[in-house]
């Protein structure tokens, strides 16, 4: 089965606020849906029915892929949504179950290593074999937890892509690498690595990361963590760096994602104190 094949959509860039949700990352509920003519008995009987003892991987794969593209699936709420594609998916035998997690997650992890999405400079959709997709976006803001006033040069928390590169005065920052599993439109699962650093006439020091903001729905729970491997780039060309790691079990997402922040000072102006950032995240096998 050939699960190689992603296709990417660059989508605009929006503002929006960080969200910080403490450790219950691992049981969030999917958003309360709309009652709808289309029934979730109807949506199973016509799918989990054409899958059997025999089928494999491929053909959960079609199966899904054609529940992606239904516009009456598309009428259901959330929840129902969730529990269709995990009915689904228990409709073939485990082994082939377990074998359309790992190619999945093996995908999920080759577009992370993509050097194009790497170097994309905005948010990016990338659209899975099985129809799901994956989200990738950053946002570099002023860290308010940990600041008392107002800087005027990057206070915005603007989506950007894997990595952001620009000015930022002196005081506490927030960059956060950002990756959103979705499924019939509904996000499975969010995972998020908060590197919380401070600019500086010493460059840059790295306070501490966060995974706060991670989280999974009723089918798809989440188990985060994450440390700070270097947490000082004082000369320009130096970089500092933290790992997250995130352990997804459920049955449409069920494997490991492991993330690694790089934060590089290529600019330090005294005088004027502010520095230049050049800040990404990659996958790390």
């Amino acid at each position: 089965m050939n699960l190689g094949f992603c296709k990417k959509v660059f989508t605009g860039v929006l503002g929006f606020g960080i969200i910080v949700s403490g450790t219950g990352f691992n049981k969030a509920e999917a958003s309360s849906p709309e009652k709808s003519e289309y029934s979730l008995v109807q949506a199973t009987d016509l799918y989990s029915n054409k899958l059997n003892e025999n089928s494999n991987s491929d053909d959960l794969v079609a199966v899904l892929k054609s529940v992606e593209e239904s516009n009456q699936v598309e009428s259901l709420s959330n929840n129902d949504k969730l529990d269709l594609l995990n009915t689904i998916v228990e409709s073939v035998p485990e082994e082939v179950a377990q074998q359309y997690q790992k190619e999945k997650m093996n995908e999920i992890n080759e577009a992370l290593l993509d050097e194009s999405n790497v170097n994309s400079e905005g948010p990016i959709t990338i659209e899975l074999s099985d129809g799901s997709s994956v989200d990738l976006s950053s946002t570099d803001e002023v860290d308010y937890s940990n600041s008392s006033s107002i800087q005027a040069r990057g206070i915005t928390s603007t989506e950007r892509g894997l990595f952001i590169h620009g000015p930022k005065d002196y005081g506490s920052r927030l960059y956060t690498a950002w990756i959103k599993l979705k499924s019939l439109g509904v996000t499975v699962a969010t995972l998020k690595l908060g590197n919380h650093y401070s600019v500086g006439d010493y460059g840059l020091k790295m306070r501490y990361c966060s995974v706060a903001g991670t989280k999974g729905t009723v089918w798809s729970n989440v188990d985060a963590s994450c440390d700070v491997t270097d947490s000082k780039a004082e000369k320009i060309g130096y970089d500092m760096n933290a790992v997250g790691n995130y352990k997804l079990t459920g049955s449409v997402t069920n494997g490991y994602v492991s993330l690694t922040s790089s934060l590089k000072l290529t600019q330090l102006n005294k005088t004027s104190k502010y520095a230049r950032v050049y800040s990404q995240y990659t996958y790390r096998d």
